[in-house]
């Protein structure tokens, strides 16, 4: 299965396993793709594996879903595919981002309760 890294600043927050069909938003409880931002929908949005590929739509979001720097109402999904969704990016990837294996080491400093890592 296909993934989306949800990134916000450049900074990796998670990354979802994609299922048949999941919806993106606020709700916790109807959302599997989690955006926590007062500017996303309780459901935002909707990615769907259909017989033409992966494709994300709005569900009528007030704020919208946006690749590229504009509006879109669907987009087809392809490697590398960027959307954003409030103030986050959302990757499509159909292999599991390798930088993920990476643990930084922390390391403790002369400095008392000054830490660093590699």
């Amino acid at each position: 299965m296909p993934y989306l890294r949800q990134s916000l600043n450049g900074t990796t927050i998670n990354v979802y396993e994609l299922q048949e069909s999941c919806l993106i938003g606020r709700s916790a409880g109807d959302c599997a793709i989690l955006v926590d931002d007062p500017t996303v929908s309780a459901q935002h949005a909707r990615v769907s594996n259909t017989a033409e590929g992966w494709i994300l739509e709005d569900l009528n979001s007030t704020n919208g879903v946006f690749v590229r720097g504009k509006r879109v109402g669907v987009v087809n999904l392809v490697e590398g595919e960027r959307v954003s969704i409030g103030t986050h990016d959302l990757e499509f990837t159909k292999a599991l981002p390798s930088d993920l294996d990476k643990t930084l080491k922390i390391k403790k400093s002369w400095i008392p309760g000054v830490y660093y890592t590699e």
